[in-house]
């Protein structure tokens, strides 16, 4: 069984306890205006363009059968994504890797023998490995797969995830899941789906279900000025989990604004465009002073 991954991150201290491995799996069902990891969005393996390693040479427009790329003097090279079919022979052709492909194809057995490497850290640390991308459920099949690998090998396992995917695939790993990372952004239906590009009731009602079915979840907050910060939106989020059958432990993650970039090399417009700066220590606190009042358990 094959998965796409865009990235193995080793050693990481932020997706879960411990020393763990994080796998980023490609395809994710939302399309969120601000998303740190834009590249994941995409199920397919992508074209990538970093215009500081250009050196102008224009092989690549040459050589391209689709006729997708151009060249501006004052612009650079221009990529029509609507006619790029992925082909690679630019990238073939480019000397500096300035058009590269994000993503790349790799089988369940290879993921896990490349976890498998760190099961050191893994147990001196009380770690483990984490599925995200992306969405790691819409890859079910294979995110399953791995998860199930890994649970019999003894290593703690955890998912990242929207909860936007159908209910019986979170029923299909829940014995094999150690613990999920939730994402909830915008309480709102209406506003969630305007930027996020999905209505939210999949998503509550999944919350609920793993609730229900005695899941250890942590819920995800990312604060993104001027779309999920207001007091009001926050207060609704914490409303709404002061309803559940158990209250979850809440992570406030802070505004990182280094997805711009990312926007940018694949051509997409991104917003919160005049965000250039994390939320300072002194607004973090009135955030978590919010959920405190709540009497909701902030880690």
């Amino acid at each position: 069984m094959d998965a796409v991954v865009f990235d193995i991150k080793r050693f990481a201290v932020h997706d879960g306890p411990g020393i763990r491995s994080s796998v980023f799996l490609k395809g994710c069902p939302l399309n969120c205006l601000w998303c740190h990891n834009p590249e994941g969005i995409s199920p397919q393996v992508q074209l990538w363009y970093f215009k500081g390693r250009c050196l102008k040479c224009r092989d690549c427009v040459s050589v391209c059968p689709e006729g997708a790329l151009s060249f501006d003097k004052t612009e650079g090279l221009g990529i029509d994504r609507d006619l790029c079919s992925d082909c690679g022979a630019c990238t073939k052709v480019c000397p500096t890797g300035a058009l590269s492909f994000i993503g790349s194809r790799m089988t369940v057995d290879q993921i896990v023998q490349e976890l498998l490497q760190d099961r050191v850290f893994y147990e001196e640390s009380g770690g483990g490995i984490t599925l995200t991308g992306g969405e790691p459920l819409a890859q079910a099949g294979a995110a399953g797969e791995i998860l199930k690998r890994m649970k019999s090998e003894g290593i703690s396992t955890a998912v990242e995830t929207s909860l936007h995917v159908p209910q019986d695939v979170l029923e299909s790993i829940k014995e094999v899941t150690d613990f999920f990372l939730c994402d909830l952004k915008v309480m709102n239906p209406e506003r969630h789906l305007k930027v996020v590009g999905a209505d939210n009731a999949r998503i509550r009602e999944n919350l609920k279900w793993l609730i229900c079915a005695g899941a250890d979840v942590l819920v995800r907050i990312p604060l993104i000025p001027g779309f999920t910060d207001s007091r009001e939106n926050l207060q609704n989020i914490g409303e709404f989990l002061l309803t559940l059958e158990k209250t979850p432990p809440v992570e406030l993650m802070n505004f990182n604004p280094l997805a711009r970039e990312k926007f940018r090399v694949l051509g997409r417009h991104y917003e919160p465009e005049g965000a250039d700066s994390p939320f300072d220590g002194e607004q973090m606190k009135q955030f978590r002073f919010l959920f405190d009042q709540m009497g909701l358990q902030v880690t």
